[in-house]
């Protein structure tokens, strides 16, 4: 996923949230919306973790050999 596109997800979430939130929240679209919402939540933690993965193995290519733990 791109960053473009877990922002893009991020921003169906407020959005979807938003609408949950609202006193005239349509509860036939309930289900549908809520099911919507842990796939965007997914998607965005998937990429997090795909990021964090991807940034601690460039920090550990920076490290001198003498700074790798043995």
């Amino acid at each position: 996923m791109s960053e473009s596109t877990y922002t893009a997800a991020m921003s169906e979430l407020e959005s979807i949230l938003a609408e949950l939130r609202a006193d005239n929240c349509d509860v036939d679209r309930l289900a549908e919306r809520t099911r919507r919402a842990v796939e965007l939540l997914q998607l965005c933690r998937n990429r997090l973790t795909t990021t964090e993965e991807e940034l601690s193995a460039i920090l550990k290519s920076l490290q001198s050999p003498d700074q790798n733990p043995a």
